[in-house]
């Protein structure tokens, strides 16, 4: 009975964990396993492309010091800000 009520008791767990992590992910605007997170482009990468064109090239410094290039692009609200180049492994 003791070995039941453990077992049910970490089930409850689990599932709780699980439903939370889910509602964070959701208010956080992540979307199913293929989407990407998006998050609004810092004020640097922003004023990174100010005067320039989407594809043209940029760079800035972000908050936390590092340097940082890539290609202007447009969020989905049509603002352009300098698009990080992705990492290749």
């Amino acid at each position: 009975m003791i070995k039941q009520n453990l077992l049910i008791a970490c089930l409850m767990v689990l599932f709780l964990a699980g439903t939370s992590y889910a509602q964070e992910s959701t208010e956080q605007g992540q979307g199913s396993a293929g989407e990407h997170s998006h998050r609004a482009p810092s004020q640097a990468a922003i004023d990174a492309c100010s005067g320039k064109s989407v594809g043209n090239a940029c760079n800035y410094t972000n908050a936390k010091g590092e340097d940082k290039s890539g290609a202007c692009a447009n969020t989905s609200d049509n603002q352009l800000f300098c698009k990080r180049a992705r990492k290749t492994s």
